[in-house]
């Protein structure tokens, strides 16, 4: 008796009801949207955000003047590291986690790259129309009405209902206030735009109104809401009420005219996270730098700094050294620790590359941030011309923690995906599907062992069990198995292999 068709046996099993359990494949797609976010950030991150940054801050205090470098090379510097870095990797995690909030995916996954690139083209397009004085005109208001499109899609993609029944959720008051926010921010910035300006420069009053919009109340909620979810359980935080969250959305709109209410909202939003308080648990710290939980406290820190900063005074040096507390000291130190934690886990199930690069990085992020704000107002001011030699000081260090952060968050996204699964769980009788879809480089190891029906078809049916395509081919199924296993064995995960 012969062998049966290989087409004949995965037709019948595609026929068949697919086994129980969570389908992989729209998982990996979804992590793959993710990763491209993240990369797109980092890019902006280091070049046309924190590299640009550093040369503007080198030519203020070169000449102890603040007028020596460009507006316009200044507020390129803000859009990229703002816009093109923070709200990049907003956008790309809100897409990822905020639907599933809910027990759904986003609306459409191709909606999602759409995004990725009208963002990251948007952002590109204005920096170097900016800075090469190249039609900006035309690109300006285009870009803000792409990023606004962007800003309405976010919250179309997040607002996606699921099948488990909705339940009361904290932690997505804040996003959802923030999307809107956003949605705000992106219009406003629209109508500063177009009409086009005389210059590729935003005056200097609607700008600062607009990034006061940004920071505040498009960056903090939805960074404080992902806080709710996320930290309480990381660093052993005790659980979060709901009147804080409330109480404090309600100051952000007056905190715009009437900066004190910023710093109720900000004491608000510590009181709702416990934050300050005593551990309630013990901080999840695997595979990453068990000091992570101190700079997460730290970066609240800085965000209490920046509200007081913006109450207490309007001079440049303040305002400007209060941005920095903001943007560096909360919003990056948040990035650079809860970062390194979460995102391996999104992209796939991955690993840290580095703690010890995690750990440098956080530091000395925090000491350039300390440098900055404690001697940008004292040198803009006049008070204390020493000040001068410590801003450079300050930018040379922030830059050397956003490259090793670049390096080693850029290193887990290529680094090869590593396996969860112990060799001895490996047998014949999971689905092909699974394992070809859960670990794609098992695919071409199957191919060249004698599944040549995969090299010819795109999907797998998923109740296909491996010894049913191994022996449809003719092929021993017990050297796979072993092939399998070997594979586990070399891509096993770090955390497996180090437990006792």
């Amino acid at each position: 008796m012969g062998l049966p068709d290989p087409r004949t046996v995965w037709a019948t099993a595609a026929r068949r009801p697919a086994p129980n359990g969570a389908d992989p494949l729209p998982e990996r797609r979804l992590a793959r949207l993710l990763g491209a976010f993240i990369a797109s950030g980092l890019a902006f991150l280091v070049l046309p955000g924190t590299l640009l940054g550093v040369w503007n801050l080198l030519r203020i205090s070169s000449r102890q003047d603040v007028h020596t470098a460009p507006s316009v090379w200044i507020q390129a510097h803000g859009h990229a590291q703002l816009f093109g870095w923070v709200a990049t990797f907003i956008v790309g995690i809100s897409l990822y986690t905020v639907p599933k909030f809910r027990g759904a995916m986003p609306r459409s996954l191709a909606a999602g790259w759409l995004m990725l690139a009208l963002w990251t083209a948007a952002v590109a397009a204005r920096w170097a129309s900016a800075l090469w004085d190249w039609h900006w005109r035309t690109i300006w208001p285009a870009a803000a009405a792409a990023e606004l499109a962007v800003a309405v899609l976010l919250l179309w993609q997040a607002s996606a209902k699921g099948r488990r029944p909705r339940t009361p959720d904290v932690a997505s008051v804040p996003i959802f206030a923030g999307m809107a926010g956003f949605i705000v921010t992106m219009a406003v910035h629209l109508v500063l735009v177009w009409p086009p300006l005389a210059a590729p420069l935003i005056p200097e009053g609607p700008n600062s109104f607009l990034l006061t919009m940004a920071l505040w109340w498009f960056c903090f909620p939805v960074v404080w809401g992902f806080s709710l979810r996320f930290l309480p359980p990381l660093v052993g935080l005790r659980k979060s009420g709901s009147r804080p969250v409330w109480a404090g959305l309600a100051l952000l709109p007056a905190g715009l005219f009437y900066p004190p209410f910023i710093v109720a909202a900000v004491a608000a939003a510590c009181w709702s996270l416990g934050i300050f308080h005593p551990p309630s648990g013990k901080p999840k710290v695997l595979g990453v730098d068990r000091r992570y939980p101190v700079f997460v406290r730290l970066a609240f820190g800085w965000l209490a700094v920046a509200a007081l900063m913006g109450a207490l005074g309007s001079s440049r040096g303040i305002v400007g050294a209060g941005r920095h507390a903001f943007t560096v000291g909360f919003l990056a130190t948040m990035i650079f620790a809860v970062g390194p934690r979460i995102l391996p886990s999104f992209l796939n199930s991955r690993e840290l590359w580095s703690t010890r690069l995690m750990l440098a990085a956080m530091a000395l992020l925090t000491a350039g941030c300390a440098l900055r704000v404690g001697s940008e107002p004292l040198a803009y001011a006049g008070v204390a011309p020493w000040a001068w030699s410590v801003l450079p000081v300050s930018a040379v260090v922030e830059l050397t923690a956003v490259v090793l952060f670049a390096v080693n968050i850029g290193a887990t996204l290529v680094s090869p995906m590593p396996a969860w699964i112990l060799p001895r769980t490996v047998h014949e009788n999971l689905p092909l599907y699974w394992y070809v879809t859960s670990y794609p480089a098992t695919r071409p190891l199957l191919e060249r062992a004698g599944l040549r029906m995969l090299g010819q078809v795109r999907e797998v049916p998923r109740a296909l069990t491996l010894r049913e395509a191994a022996e449809a081919e003719g092929v021993d199924w017990h050297p796979l198995v072993d092939l399998l296993r070997d594979f586990f064995v070399r891509r096993q995960a770090r955390a497996l292999r180090d437990k006792p």
